[in-house]
C-alpha cells in the first residue's frame, strides 16, 4: 500500500510517496516498507532508536522530536506518537472495526472473565466470535494462549487480531479494555459497538496518580462508544461509579444487578453454589432465564449478567446467550481447582486487587468446613497503597495467611511483605501463629499445603494464568499450577 493511499491524517506528509506493508514501535523489526515509530516508554525512549530503525531500512520514523543525526525529510513530527502509532495500525489493516463490532469490557475486576463469557455467549448464538484477553485471544472455538504479559496489547497487535477476525468470518470481536490501555491510545480509532463496565475499585494509582485519573481512563470507553453510537453495560451494584457513567451514556445502555436490585434491567435470583458451579435465574428484558454456570464464584454471576446484557444489546436471543455461557468450562486461572485427590481443597485465582482478595476469600469461607489458608503477595513498582490493605483483608477473612512474592520487579522483596504484613498485623494477625512470611514462592506454597487439614481450602492468589514472576533482571519462568501439583505430591507421598 502507498503511504498516499492510507487513510490517516498525521498533520504532515512525507517529501515523496513510498511502500508502506507495516507499522512497528520495535526498531529491531524495522525494514524495508515498515514504518517505525518513536514511543517515549517507561524504560525506553523509540527515540534513541531512530537512526537504528532507518538504517533497517525503515522509509520514515514518526516522532515527537526530530533526532539531530537523521535526516529530517525521514522523520514525520507529530504532537503524540502514541496517537500516530494507532492511527496508523488501524489505516495499515483496513479499520477492522468498520467490519465487526466490537465491544470493549474495563473495570478493575472481572474483565477477562466477563470478556471470555460474552465472546462464549456470542459464539454460541452468531456462529463466531473473537476475544482479546490478558489470558487468551479466541476465534470462535480456537484458543491460543497470551504470552505477552500485556492485557491490552499495543495498537498494532490489536489491529491485527481484528483483521483477522473479521476476514475468517467472526461477526463480533470482545476487548479487554484496560485503563492503561485506554490512556496510552491503545485502542484509539476502534469504532466501538458497546462498553461493558464491571466494577472500578481501587488499582493502577502508580500509574494514573488518583482515582479520579483511574475512573476517567475508565469512562473514556464509554465516551468512544457512545461517539460512534454504541451502547452501554453498567453495573448497578458498584456505587462509586454507576451514577456518573450513567449520566454520561447517551446511547442503549442496559445495567445489570448480581444483588438482584429492582432498579436494574438485568437482575438475579438467588446463586445457589452447585456441582463446581453455580445457578442462578436471570430476569431480563427480554425474559428469565435459569443459567448453570460451570465457574465457581458468585461474583461470577455479575460476571454473566453483564455478557448477557451486551448479548442482548447486539440483538441476540436470550437462550442461546446463556448456552453460551454454560458450554464454558473454566477460565485458566480464575479460581481453578487443584485436585490430585488431596482430602482438602486447592484454589488457583488471580486476584490481586483488594476487592477481588476480598471476594474469593468471603466464596471460600461459605464453601470451606475447615480452615482458610491464603498465600498471596503484592507487586512490586506498583500501587503501594492496596499492601498494607490486602494485608488486613487477609487477617479478616482468613485463618492462616502466608504473605510471598509476586512480581517484585526492582522493588526489594521483603520491604514488599513488610508492608503486607503490617497491615495484617494491625488488623490482629500474629507472626509466627496465624501469619508466615516466605518469600520463596514456591516454598510459600509448600508451606500453606503442608500445614492444611481435611476440610481445609488452600487459596494460591494473584498470579493465576500468568507464566512468569518479574524480577529486577527480567521474567523468571513460573507455573502457579504447577507448583501447587508438586507441592501437593509431595505432601500425598507423606
Amino acid at each position: 500500500m502507498l503511504w498516499s493511499d492510507l487513510e490517516v491524517d498525521l498533520g504532515t506528509s512525507p517529501a515523496s510517496d513510498f511502500q508502506v506493508v507495516d507499522v512497528t514501535y520495535d526498531s529491531r523489526l524495522a525494514a524495508q516498507g515498515v514504518v517505525f515509530v518513536a514511543i517515549p516508554g517507561t524504560h525506553q525512549d523509540g527515540h534513541r532508536f531512530v537512526a537504528q530503525a532507518l538504517g533497517s531500512g525503515a522509509p520514515v520514523a514518526v516522532v515527537e522530536r526530530l533526532a539531530d543525526d537523521c535526516p529530517r525529510e525521514r522523520q514525520l513530527l507529530v504532537a503524540d506518537s502514541r496517537v500516530a502509532l494507532a492511527e496508523l495500525a488501524a489505516a495499515l489493516n483496513r479499520d477492522p472495526s468498520r467490519d465487526l463490532p466490537v465491544i470493549g469490557v474495563t473495570g478493575t475486576d472481572g474483565k477477562t472473565t466477563t470478556t471470555t463469557m460474552l465472546q462464549a455467549a456470542l459464539t454460541a448464538s452468531l456462529g463466531c466470535a473473537g476475544s482479546l484477553t490478558t489470558i487468551d485471544f479466541r476465534l470462535g472455538k480456537e484458543v491460543e494462549p497470551n504470552l505477552l504479559r500485556q492485557t491490552t496489547l499495543e495498537a498494532p497487535e490489536i489491529q491485527r487480531h481484528l483483521r483477522e477476525m473479521a476476514d475468517r468470518g467472526c461477526r463480533a470481536a470482545v476487548v479487554e479494555s484496560t485503563s492503561h490501555g485506554l490512556a496510552l491510545h491503545r485502542l484509539d480509532r476502534i469504532q466501538f459497538a458497546g462498553a461493558v463496565f464491571t466494577n472500578i475499585t481501587h488499582e493502577h494509582l502508580d500509574f494514573h496518580g488518583t482515582w479520579e485519573n483511574y475512573f476517567q481512563a475508565k469512562a473514556t470507553l464509554l465516551d468512544k462508544a457512545c461517539s460512534s453510537g454504541g451502547f452501554a453495560v453498567l453495573n448497578f451494584d458498584d456505587p462509586l461509579a454507576y451514577q456518573r457513567l450513567r449520566q454520561r451514556s447517551h446511547g442503549p445502555t442496559l445495567t445489570y444487578s448480581a444483588q438482584g436490585s429492582a432498579g436494574a434491567d438485568l437482575r438475579a435470583g438467588t446463586a445457589i453454589p452447585q456441582d463446581g458451579g453455580i445457578s442462578f435465574t436471570a430476569s431480563t428484558p427480554a425474559g428469565s432465564a435459569p443459567v448453570r454456570l460451570r465457574m465457581a464464584g458468585r461474583w461470577n454471576v455479575g460476571n454473566a449478567l453483564a455478557a448477557l446484557a451486551a448479548g442482548l444489546l447486539l440483538d441476540q436471543p436470550l437462550p442461546t446467550l446463556v448456552q453460551g455461557l454454560e458450554e464454558l468450562t473454566f477460565i485458566p486461572g480464575r479460581m481453578e481447582a487443584v485436585d490430585l485427590g488431596q482430602p482438602f481443597s486447592v484454589i488457583v485465582d488471580y486476584a490481586h486487587t483488594p476487592a477481588a482478595l476480598s471476594l474469593a476469600l468471603y466464596e471460600l469461607r461459605a464453601s470451606t468446613p475447615g480452615r482458610l489458608i491464603v498465600v498471596f503477595g503484592s507487586a512490586g513498582e506498583r500501587d503501594r497503597a492496596k499492601r498494607p490493605e490486602m494485608g488486613r483483608i487477609a487477617a479478616h477473612l482468613a485463618d492462616h495467611v502466608v504473605v510471598t512474592t509476586e512480581d517484585p520487579r526492582g522493588e526489594d522483596e521483603e520491604a514488599i511483605i513488610e508492608e503486607i504484613c503490617r497491615g495484617a498485623i494491625d488488623a490482629g494477625a500474629v507472626e509466627g501463629e496465624n501469619l508466615e512470611r516466605i518469600s520463596d514462592r514456591s516454598e510459600a506454597i509448600a508451606r500453606a499445603i503442608a500445614v492444611a487439614l481435611p476440610g481445609d481450602t488452600v487459596l494460591l492468589a494473584g498470579k493465576g494464568h500468568e507464566r512468569s514472576i518479574i524480577r529486577a533482571a527480567g521474567p523468571v519462568p513460573w507455573d502457579e499450577r504447577q507448583a501447587a501439583e508438586q507441592a501437593l505430591r509431595v505432601r500425598l507421598k507423606q
